[in-house]
C-alpha cells in the first residue's frame, strides 16, 4: 500500500475515532440533539464571546441571513440566548447558556482525549515531529 492511502485510511480512522468518542459523551451527557454544522456554531460562539449575528457570519465565513435558522433553534434547545444591545435595538448578542458552556466544555474535553488517544504510544521525540507536521497540514493558504 503506498503512502497516500496510509494518509487516506489513517484520516479516516481518526475521523471514525472522533465521531465515536463525541456521540459516547454527548449522548452521556444528554447533547444527542446537536448536529455537526450547530456544534461547529457553539463552538464558534464560544470563541467570539458575545458576537452578534454578523460577527458570528464572519467568523463561519458565511452570509448574516444564513446564521438566522441555526441560532433560533440553538435558542429554541437552550445553548444559546440573545440579548439586544442598549446602543442600538437592532444589534442582537449571543451569549451560550450553562448548557451551551458545558457543551462547549465537553467537546474540548473529547478533543483533548483524542489528542492523548494518538499520542500516547508516541516517544516525545516523535510527538514533536507530529506537531510539526501537522502544524504544517494545518497552516492556513496563502
Amino acid at each position: 500500500m503506498d503512502e497516500k492511502n496510509v494518509v487516506l485510511q489513517t484520516v479516516e480512522m481518526i475521523s471514525q475515532l472522533m465521531g465515536r468518542l463525541e456521540s459516547q459523551a454527548f449522548d452521556l451527557e444528554g447533547f444527542s440533539d446537536i448536529t455537526m454544522n450547530q456544534m461547529h456554531y457553539l463552538e464558534t460562539i464560544g470563541e467570539l464571546d458575545s458576537p452578534t449575528f454578523g460577527d458570528l457570519a464572519e467568523g463561519l465565513g458565511v452570509t448574516p441571513p444564513s446564521v438566522s435558522g441555526i441560532v433560533k433553534k440553538l435558542i429554541r434547545t437552550g445553548y444559546l440566548n440573545k440579548e439586544q444591545s442598549q446602543d442600538d435595538g437592532r444589534v442582537y448578542y449571543l451569549h451560550l447558556t450553562d448548557k451551551g458552556i458545558r457543551f462547549n466544555q465537553l467537546h474540548g474535553e473529547v478533543h483533548q482525549v483524542l489528542a492523548r488517544r494518538i499520542t500516547e504510544n508516541l516517544n516525545p521525540d516523535e510527538i514533536k515531529i507530529l506537531a510539526v507536521l501537522l502544524a504544517k497540514i494545518t497552516e492556513p493558504d496563502e
